[in-house]
């Protein structure tokens, strides 16, 4: 065992090992381009202070009950959590802050590298190499805070249990169940003290969420799996965006990926709703194409096409006599609303009873309250979204929209 009391603080300007369990009672810093490494459990007692601006390897557990920290405007210093001999700890009374932070043990116990029983806080990158990190069975939170994120993660590395994230940036959660990742991705976020939590459940949602009670045009919804987003003091409307997997997502649902949109739980009606789909073959993901101001529970769905609306969905305005204006054919006789919005949610074109009377999206904007009003909007990808009324039967359909020059 080694004791730390270290009143005045520690420069490393060399690399720097302690074998053993460590126990830091006083001042403890790692400067920058300056490496510190602990082999045995490092515990920070109440009267401790970690201020890390340097790398920082720990090969076992981590127990908090002072402060953990860095220096706010260093961007390189970096926690890296290299398991060698067995499942490490994250505990303690005081939660834990880390600028960026790597993942990496190849061990495991019943598929948790990681273990934590405390708030752990990331303020810069996380980067998932190896270790599923479990906060769900130890009454620990993950914490993502504004200007964070992840990259790398998979099946071999994610959280299995609940993440939160603050702040405007957009946000796919790392989260995962039962050896299987399976992200959320929330976007079109506006303030900064936003904040959301995520989670994953690889279990038959029907226990909870009767799938009979479901809109009429929903035709099969996911039984093996479902996501949570809750809202945590956070006023922002937001884009949903699942993902899907041939391991877990029924192949009945995913069979014509074409068909697949987002459902919701509504709690106040009781019923599954659906929340439209725009569907990327590449990532395997289907994103709301709106904001959606409700949270709660989310899986996907095959959707029931009852349609055969045709949307030509390349606009180019110039004058030149081609595409311009959004073209949909298959509209007569119907009552029909149709909505655009941009790529942060914002509607920017809604409008009745479309192509009547010259009534068409052009690219100019028409929406109340918004500095765009009556301009053209710039070139990129847009989101539309087509509700249609025909014979009694109501239908919905989505989509992208590129927009040109």
């Amino acid at each position: 065992m080694r004791l730390l009391n270290l009143k005045g603080g520690l420069l490393l300007l060399l690399p720097y090992f302690v074998s053993a369990q460590t126990i830091n009672k006083g001042e403890l810093f790692v400067a920058p381009n300056t490496q510190l490494s602990s082999i045995g459990a490092f515990d920070n007692t109440t009267t401790g202070v970690v201020i890390n601006d340097g790398e920082l390897f720990l090969y076992s557990h981590l127990n908090n009950s002072g402060l953990v920290s860095f220096s706010r405007g260093n961007s390189s210093g970096i926690t890296r959590l290299y398991g060698e001999s067995g499942y490490q700890n994250i505990s303690g009374s005081v939660p834990i802050e880390m600028n960026n932070v790597e993942f990496k043990n190849s061990t495991s116990d019943k598929g948790a590298a990681f273990h934590v029983s405390n708030y752990l806080s990331i303020f810069g990158i996380a980067d998932f190499k190896e270790g599923i990190i479990d906060d769900d069975s130890y009454d620990g939170v993950v914490i993502f805070e504004n200007g964070s994120s992840c990259l790398n993660a998979s099946d071999k590395s994610f959280i299995d249990g609940e993440v939160k994230k603050i702040g405007n940036k957009d946000f796919t959660f790392p989260i995962g169940d039962k050896l299987k990742y399976r992200s959320v991705g929330i976007s079109a976020l506006k303030i900064d003290s936003d904040a959301f939590s995520g989670k994953y459940f690889l279990e038959n949602v029907d226990i909870l969420y009767p799938l009979k009670n479901k809109e009429k045009n929903i035709l099969i919804i996911n039984n093996k799996e479902y996501w949570t987003v809750k809202k945590a003091g956070a006023a922002s409307d937001i884009i949903i965006t699942l993902s899907w997997d041939e391991a877990t997502t029924p192949a009945t649902i995913i069979e014509s990926p074409s068909d697949i949109h987002i459902v919701r739980w509504d709690n106040s009606k009781k019923v599954w709703v659906d929340q439209g789909g725009i569907v990327n073959l590449q990532d395997k993901t289907v994103s709301s194409p709106a904001t959606i101001s409700g949270e709660g529970v989310f899986t996907i769905a095959k959707f029931k096409k009852t349609n055969s609306f045709v949307v030509y969905n390349s606009i180019s305005p110039n004058n030149d006599g081609l595409n311009e204006y959004l073209r949909i054919d298959g509209l007569e006789g119907t009552e029909n609303e149709v909505e655009i919005y941009n790529r942060w949610g914002v509607k920017v074109f809604q409008t009745t009873a479309y192509g009547t009377k010259e009534n068409v999206f052009d690219g100019f904007c028409n929406v109340k309250n918004l500095l765009l009003r009556n301009e053209k909007l710039p070139s990129g990808t847009y989101f539309y979204i087509l509700s249609v009324t025909k014979d009694m039967v109501d239908t919905k359909q989505t989509g992208y929209l590129y927009l040109s020059e």
